[in-house]
């Protein structure tokens, strides 16, 4: 679970990075050093034995908490940036002389405890109940559940606004995983308190602890990826259901003139899907310039309140004529759009058109009226 967690973190801080060299501003430098200080520090905890082995007796702990410092820190600047772009300035000041203050005694205390001769266990375990070492650790777990708590309010103030699904939803994943991990933070001040004052060490709730700390991560790592695993899907999505409604028009002018149609790999990514929309777009604009239609047909369009619609019925109904040269190219009879956005809104709405319109040939038509 441990290794899951340090995979998930790493690849949520590799896309904020990503989206970094995109886009940078405030919020998402701050989001990316959040991310990448979560993910750094939940690696050095995997990794203590070597680390220490080159640093000292219990450095680790100290990298690995000076980290989750800086996450935290990062991770409230970024949400209070969500708004506005930039925090208020008190308020960012606050937090950051709050963290600044923290690692500060952390660092002292850390100096100060009798602990650098040599690794002989876990540093709460073995040395939990010297002065030092519990002030390190306190100050450290409160200032944790500082941060969380911060976290889980801010998460549910900004997750409540309507506009950016895969925003919101990520936040309400990092304001649920911040609420687990608070479990890690409370439980870690009470085992300190029992292990000074009792002078016993609660092993079950230490495990109760270290277990919220990787479900808590994990649920924070999920968040943070999110939103472009929602913006993925939503985009694959988009790109599926315009594929369909160009279906009908697409094939029968694929038929009609082979020449247009490129292949394509099957759309299972978001990449392939819209790659296939986009062209399955441009080959029905080609084949409309292609697809002609008699100019007796012509006439019945012209003045009617919706052209779009009168030209797709008419276009179905003279499909033997679409090769004709004497004919007029469908794509003449249509509306100039102004812009590219507006010309794929105009071959959406034609190809809906035209796909509900009736199949039957205007001879037939003529000789049963």
């Amino acid at each position: 679970m441990t290794y899951l967690a340090v995979l998930l973190l790493w690849l949520a801080a590799g896309y904020r990075l990503s989206t970094l060299r995109r886009s940078r501003s405030y919020v998402t430098v701050s989001f990316a050093a959040a991310a990448a200080g979560a993910a750094a520090a939940f690696t050095v905890k995997a990794t203590e034995a070597p680390i220490d082995a080159i640093t000292g007796p219990y450095v680790s702990d100290l990298i690995e908490h000076g980290l989750v410092v800086v996450a935290g820190a990062a991770a409230q600047l970024f949400l209070l940036a969500l708004r506005t772009g930039r925090p208020p300035r008190r308020a960012a000041g606050a937090r950051v002389a709050i963290a600044a203050v923290v690692a500060m005694v952390m660092v002292v205390t850390f100096l100060l405890a009798p602990v650098h001769q040599r690794v002989v266990g876990d540093l709460d375990e073995t040395y939990g109940q010297l002065a030092a070492v519990a002030a390190y650790r306190l100050v450290f777990d409160a200032y944790l559940t500082y941060v969380l708590v911060d976290n889980v309010r801010l998460c549910r103030r900004y997750a409540a606004i309507r506009g950016d699904f895969g925003r919101s939803t990520s936040l309400t994943l990092v304001g649920w995983g911040s609420a687990v991990a608070l479990a890690y933070s409370g439980s870690r001040i009470i085992y300190i308190l029992i292990d000074v004052t009792l002078h016993e060490q609660p092993t079950v709730i230490r495990a109760v602890g270290s277990a919220a700390a990787t479900l808590g991560l994990c649920a924070l790592a999920v968040g943070m990826l999110t939103p472009r695993a929602v913006s993925g899907a939503r985009g694959w999505l988009d790109a599926r259901r315009g594929t369909r409604r160009l279906g009908p028009l697409w094939h029968d002018l694929t038929t009609a003139f082979p020449v247009l149609a490129l292949r394509t790999g099957a759309p299972f990514t978001p990449r392939r899907a819209e790659l296939r929309y986009d062209r399955r777009l441009v080959e029905v604009g080609e084949g409309l310039v292609k697809a002609r239609i008699p100019a007796a047909s012509v006439a019945d369009v012209a003045g009617t309140p919706d052209p779009i619609r009168a030209l797709a019925v008419a276009l179905r109904r003279n499909q033997v004529t679409w090769a004709d040269a004497g004919g007029i190219a469908a794509a003449d009879l249509l509306p100039h759009p102004g812009d590219l956005p507006a010309e794929r809104q105009q071959i959406l709405a034609f190809a809906q058109a035209y796909t509900s319109a009736p199949a039957e040939p205007v001879a037939a038509a003529r000789v049963r009226t």
